[in-house]
């Protein structure tokens, strides 16, 4: 499976290769990344803003709630991507246990004095304002695979206590956040770490171990939460309960349909008036294809693909040039965002069952915004950090 992935990247920077002497010096990956992310950054507060004001007048009498709320949340995740980038790598790597229990300690909290909304217990509320702390989790978790698969590389090579230590720190992290209940956030996680855990030259036998572990816990959450089995069905054909399980995805459809090629138009979303819940966070792409159509979706997940790219790019480099945490940690984050972006398109289109997970830079969400924004500041500092080969061939030269 190590070799598989391993094999697809290398394919991905031949391609890089070839083309690459064509393309201009300034589009480097770090000018694409943050041109991308800029890029998509403008489009999502333009898409809060539409989707957002019938809703927030309904709600708050104030069509501009989420807009003012959407702005506060992206000068927050500027401070915030700011701060992680004047952190040295190293810091990150040598403190990642204490950073584990912070996570777990945060996970805690949240189920004790968390804010419950549509059944589910994920949200911190501080200053009028809540924290998703499974969000929070993805980072670390990732920092903290990164880190064990360089640390414990002759384990999780050679020995299954590699894969039981690993398991064992993420069965308790996602067991408190399926505790919320929060089974998208616990999907990004465990394929994350299991992505890392392979491209890290993990055996065979111990993926197979894995992923029967994996079916054996959607088993027992499908026997559990009988609910969980007919939501995840139900994208197959939302038409045959389209006022209950399918009302969310029979709207997104229709809005799909009214946009066809360019759409009906910036802020003429007939979907956003009640009659797709919410549709300002997991349901944005929706709305943005029906007031601009094919066109404008093709041109986000272009953008969102490209940002992809680029992340791997970093990472492969950083790889070849023997910083391996900082590599692992930027696969780490391509396999969060791919997630994220495919399994967010895929249940607007009726092609995967609804999740709560927001598409990156798009969505309305302050904490998905903020992790996000730490996510493309980590992948900045690995771009700045290991562009010549560590001499020392070691994590040291951060």
């Amino acid at each position: 499976m190590a070799g598989l992935a391993q094999a697809t990247i290398n394919k991905i920077n031949q391609v890089y290769n070839t083309w690459g002497p064509k393309i201009p010096a300034e589009m480097t990956s770090r000018n694409v990344l943050i041109f991308c992310v800029i890029a998509l950054l403008c489009i999502g507060s333009i898409m809060v803003a539409s989707a957002s004001m019938p809703y927030a007048d309904r709600l708050h009498e104030n069509p501009f709630h989420f807009v003012i709320r959407h702005g506060i949340s992206i000068l927050v995740a500027a401070i915030a991507a700011f701060l992680v980038y004047k952190v040295s790598l190293n810091i990150w790597f040598n403190n990642t246990f204490p950073l584990w229990l912070m996570t777990i300690l945060l996970l805690g909290v949240v189920l004790v004095v968390g804010t419950e909304v549509n059944g589910s217990t994920r949200w911190i509320r501080i200053a009028g304002f809540t924290l998703q702390a499974s969000e929070v989790a993805k980072v670390m978790m990732a920092i903290f695979t990164a880190d064990y698969v360089v640390r414990r590389a002759e384990e999780v090579r050679n020995n299954l206590s590699g894969l039981f230590r690993l398991g064992a720190v993420m069965v308790i992290t996602v067991g408190l956040i399926l505790a919320e209940p929060d089974l998208g956030a616990t999907a990004v996680i465990v394929l994350m770490i299991l992505g890392v855990f392979f491209l890290a030259g993990a055996p065979p036998i111990q993926f197979i171990i894995f992923m029967g572990a994996i079916i054996i816990g959607l088993v027992v959450a499908i026997v559990f939460e009988p609910y969980r089995l007919q939501r995840a069905l139900s994208f197959t054909d939302p038409w045959a309960d389209p006022l209950g399980t399918g009302y969310q995805l029979s709207n997104a459809l229709m809005a799909f349909g009214r946009g066809e090629w360019v759409g009906v138009g910036l802020g003429h979303s007939i979907q956003k008036m009640a009659y797709l819940p919410e549709a300002h966070t997991d349901f944005m792409l929706a709305i943005l294809g029906e007031e601009f159509g094919f066109m404008g979706i093709s041109t986000v997940l272009v953008l969102s693909f490209s940002m992809l790219v680029c992340c791997i790019k970093i990472g492969h480099r950083a790889l070849q040039n023997q910083y391996l945490r900082a590599g692992y940690l930027a696969y780490g984050i391509s396999i969060i965002f791919l997630l994220q972006i495919l399994v967010n398109a895929g249940m607007n289109m009726g092609m995967l069952p609804t999740k709560g997970l927001t598409l990156p830079f798009i969505s309305y969400g302050g904490s998905s915004l903020i992790m996000c924004a730490v996510m493309i500041s980590l992948i900045l500092k690995i771009d700045a950090t290991t562009q010549k080969v560590n001499p020392s061939k070691e994590e040291s030269s951060f």
